[in-house]
């Protein structure tokens, strides 16, 4: 029985036209939503401001966005920037835009955002915030450090997450951290509790994960808000998405030298077994592919010869495969 091999597999499709069909199909309608669906605030000191980012997303077909703005008697207490309209989302795409409370006076503030899509549509997002006490202009939180300030996750195959950690640090005070965001959802944060208060001095670590969708680089931006001298804090990660690439392993054996009808293969994870049969009817021929590998794996392979009434003959020598990642 001869080595297995390992290659990277590639199908030819031969299509025949046998004829022309017309079907009706309908379109897709097109369907819009935000996150967060609601924004709150932390207390945020009189004539300061503190930032959330919100993303819409198009979950059907094409969404025409006219107008984006604040509806409420409070409304002034809060800013829209990032955003341009009229705007087109295709289907599955997203825009993110920043939301800004800027409290003049002391109190509690609501608003609504409003978008406006389609022919009739709206989206609400409720508006909330309030401000710290005395009105002051001068925050008594510290500042948010961020460390690292960018991370690159390199390759990453599609479908696996890579996670990284970063370190977030207040100075001088206490700071709580009420919101955080980023501008792309292959990005995720993990291991952040919200709201969360880091003491005087202290750091907490926050997971970064990158779960790439599809091949190519793409990045993001994320937002970390709350009652810092300095919020937002932001910081910045970048990844490459790499398909997993299919694999085969081919066998090949010498021809029994008795009378038989075909071959069977067998297949298993570890050297010695159990081994599992990969073949339905037997293999007429001195060769078979297996098509089922899984990158990054390792199999052991053995085969029998099967004779006219069935009885199969003893086991052949065991071959390893190791199967390539991607």
């Amino acid at each position: 029985m001869h080595t297995a091999t390992c290659f990277p597999r590639f199908v030819k499709l031969f299509v025949g036209l046998i004829g022309l069909f017309f079907v009706s199909t309908q379109a897709f309608a097109a369907s819009l939503s935000a996150s967060p669906t609601k924004v709150s605030y932390a207390s945020t000191p009189v004539n300061g401001s503190s930032t959330q980012y919100v993303t819409l997303t198009d979950r059907g077909g094409l969404a025409k966005i006219s107008w984006v703005g604040l509806n409420g008697a409070q409304s002034r207490s809060f800013q829209i920037s990032g955003i341009t309209t009229p705007l087109n989302l295709s289907s599955g795409k997203s825009t993110t835009f920043m939301v800004k409370f800027v409290p003049k006076s002391r109190g509690n503030f609501f608003a609504i955002l409003t978008i406006l899509w389609g022919t009739r549509d709206r989206l609400y997002v409720p508006l909330s915030g309030s401000t710290t006490s005395g009105g002051s202009s001068i925050p008594t939180s510290g500042s948010l450090t961020i460390s690292p300030s960018s991370f690159s996750f390199g390759n990453v195959t599609v479908g696996t997450t890579a996670s990284r950690t970063a370190t977030l640090t207040a100075s001088t005070a206490a700071v709580t951290i009420s919101g955080a965001t980023t501008t792309n959802q292959e990005f995720t944060l993990s291991g952040l509790t919200l709201p969360a208060t880091i003491a005087a001095g202290k750091s907490i670590q926050v997971g970064v994960n990158f779960k790439p969708g599809g091949s190519g680089s793409t990045s993001t931006q994320f937002s970390v808000s709350g009652n810092a001298k300095n919020s937002p804090g932001a910081f910045t990660a970048s990844g490459i998405g790499v398909a997993t690439k299919p694999h085969t392993v081919g066998l090949s054996w010498s021809p029994s030298t008795s009378s038989v009808v075909g071959y069977n293969v067998y297949r298993g994870t570890a050297t010695g077994g159990p081994y599992s049969k990969l073949n339905g009817s037997s293999i007429v021929t001195a060769s078979f592919s297996d098509v089922t590998v899984k990158s990054g794996s390792t199999y052991f392979y053995v085969t029998t010869a099967v004779n006219s009434t069935g009885v199969e003959s003893s086991k052949s020598n065991e071959v390893r495969a190791v199967i390539p990642t991607p």
